[in-house]
């Protein structure tokens, strides 16, 4: 093989591990800034899409869910007297829980800096194009939605007690299975495994698991 023809084919082949992981750390960067600066438009259609879900699912319990920023929260028809869960009516004021919706949509920047850092194909050109990335919202950001739905579910859980899960179909356990799921598993794993599958054919993964078999 000639000079040429080794530097043509180190021209071809695909980055190396660590080049990878360093285009994504750079990539992490303006990826995270656009989601802190767009937080609330991200997370909007999402609120509205739980509360619906929410106020339809438990109509006596969940009165509303706002957004504000990046923030919401959940309000619901009860109050808090003399250590007793009461109706709104007799304590007075709504009983309130807020939640950070970054703590859960951190998935969708991460899932980008994946993307964009992945090395386009010579024969498949979409590789890293916005249209596998669309496609890649529309997995991750139900998997949102559904992560706020269980963290106001654990909050009513623990906020409500008794007067939530005996008048709810919701058991406690299933509520804590969905929270744990959703919070420690979906938002660093799911990003991961949408990349993987739809650069499952890149030769940037080929190679990297044929090292990982070889070894």
């Amino acid at each position: 093989m000639t000079d040429l023809d080794q530097q043509a084919n180190e021209a071809t082949d695909p980055p190396k591990l660590y080049q990878f992981v360093g285009l994504v750390f750079l990539w992490l960067i303006p990826c995270f800034i656009v989601w802190v600066s767009l937080s609330s438009l991200i997370a909007g259609p999402a609120v509205w899409v739980t509360e619906l879900i929410l106020t339809s699912a438990l109509p006596d319990v969940v009165h509303g869910f706002t957004l504000t920023g990046a923030k919401a929260l959940l309000s619901t028809y009860f109050g808090e007297l003399d250590g007793e869960i009461v109706s709104a009516q007799v304590a007075g004021y709504r009983l309130a829980y807020h939640l950070n919706t970054q703590v859960l949509s951190y998935s969708l920047p991460f899932y980008a800096a994946l993307h964009f850092a992945t090395p386009a194909d010579n024969d498949n050109r979409d590789t890293n194009g916005l249209a596998r990335f669309g496609r890649g919202l529309l997995v991750l950001y139900p998997l949102f939605i559904f992560g706020l739905i269980a963290v106001n579910l654990k909050n009513l859980m623990l906020g409500l007690g008794g007067v939530f899960i005996d008048g709810s179909s919701f058991g406690a356990s299933a509520i804590g299975m969905m929270y744990q799921f959703s919070t420690l598993m979906i938002p660093p794993l799911a990003p991961i495994m949408v990349w993987g599958w739809q650069s499952r054919q890149s030769a940037l993964l080929q190679q990297l698991l044929v090292k990982t078999v070889a070894r």
